[in-house]
């Protein structure tokens, strides 16, 4: 049996980890796990992602993004690279009794942070096609 290299594609995910730009003196970190999707180093695939920063300067932001496509690496894995902006927050924290998000006063100062990274190590590979591509190597 004959493979045609490309033809497999697992569903899988990746962690990433990076920090932001520095804002109103600080700077948040980002880590977590692309959402799964089939693909592989060749196809050109990519991941979305979202979250919340770490909690720094009394307060946090969400983001949600989308990678660039599969980079192959020599080892037969592959990673995605990815930039993008957080979402606005106050400058000041507004004082919440309950926790939560609260929105208003318009007029009050916001910012954002920045941030450019990459993925890592796959994760979460079906295991019929982890069988296929590194146990068989007849095929």
């Amino acid at each position: 049996m004959s493979l045609i290299i490309g033809a497999i594609r697992p569903h899988h995910a990746h962690f990433y980890s990076t920090e932001t730009t520095v804002s109103k003196d600080h700077f948040h970190n980002l880590k977590g796990f692309t959402k799964s999707v089939n693909g592989n180093s060749f196809d050109r695939h990519f991941h979305l992602f979202r979250g919340i920063t770490s909690f720094d300067n009394k307060h946090y932001h969400r983001y949600y993004g989308k990678t660039g496509p599969a980079i192959p690496l020599s080892d037969g894995g592959h990673y995605h690279e990815f930039e993008n902006r957080t979402y606005y927050n106050y400058n000041e924290p507004l004082e919440v009794e309950f926790g939560g998000i609260l929105y208003g006063e318009q007029n009050r100062p916001k910012h954002e942070h920045f941030f450019i990274g990459r993925t890592y190590e796959t994760v979460g590979t079906d295991p019929f096609f982890s069988s296929i591509l590194y146990t068989n190597k007849s095929i």
